[in-house]
C-alpha cells in the first residue's frame, strides 16, 4: 500500500500576492480616466453646459408635441412677415410671441428673465421651457406632403456654455 497524501484546499500565499499585483497593476492603468471623469463631473462649466443641454431639449421636445399637436395650416414660407412667426433675439428685440400660431398654446419670450414660455388658453400660468435664452427663431417652410414644416432654432448661453438646437417639425401630424 502507498501512503496517501494530503491535498490542500484553496489557494496559497503566492497565488493570492500574484492577484493582488495583477489587480493594482489594473487599477493604475485605469485611475487616471475615473480622475478625468470626477473632474469634467466637477468644472461648473461642464456642467452648466449639462443644464443648457437639458433645457434646450426639454424646450423643443415641447414645443414638438404642442406643433405637432396643432390643427394643420398652410403658411407663406420663407423669411418675412408671414413666414417668419416670430423671432426672438438679444438684443435688439426685446420680447415677442407666437401669437395664435400653435392654438391652443403661445410661446412667449420673456424679458428680462431671458425665459421662453409656453401659455396655454385658459391658463394664466406660464410654463417655463427654458431659461438664458439667447435666441429663439420659428420659421415656417414650404409645404410637403400637404403638411407644414416649422423650423424651429433655440440658442440658450449662460457664462461660457452654449447650447444650440434646430429641429423641423410637421404641423398636425398627429392629428
Amino acid at each position: 500500500m502507498t501512503p496517501r497524501v494530503a491535498r490542500q484546499d484553496g489557494i496559497t500565499l503566492l497565488e493570492l500576492l500574484l492577484a493582488l499585483a495583477i489587480g493594482a497593476l489594473l487599477m493604475s492603468a485605469l485611475m487616471p480616466m475615473l480622475n478625468l471623469t470626477v473632474d469634467a463631473a466637477t468644472d461648473p462649466a461642464s456642467s452648466d453646459q449639462a443644464e443648457l443641454d437639458r433645457q434646450a431639449t426639454f424646450a423643443i421636445e415641447r414645443m414638438n408635441r404642442v406643433i405637432r399637436g396643432t390643427a394643420p395650416v398652410v403658411l407663406a414660407p420663407g423669411p418675412g412677415a408671414t413666414g417668419l412667426m416670430a423671432i426672438f433675439n438679444l438684443p435688439p428685440q426685446p420680447a415677442g410671441t407666437t401669437g395664435s400660431w400653435f392654438s391652443p398654446s403661445t410661446f412667449q419670450f420673456q424679458l428680462p428673465e431671458k425665459r421662453l414660455v409656453e401659455m396655454r388658453d385658459g391658463d394664466s400660468v406660464a410654463h417655463v421651457l427654458a431659461e438664458s435664452v439667447q435666441s429663439a427663431v420659428f420659421t415656417a417652410l414650404p409645404v410637403t406632403d400637404g403638411t407644414q414644416l416649422i423650423q424651429v432654432d433655440l440658442v440658450l448661453k449662460t457664462g461660457n456654455a452654449t447650447s444650440t438646437v434646430t429641429s423641423v417639425m410637421r404641423m398636425g401630424w398627429m392629428q
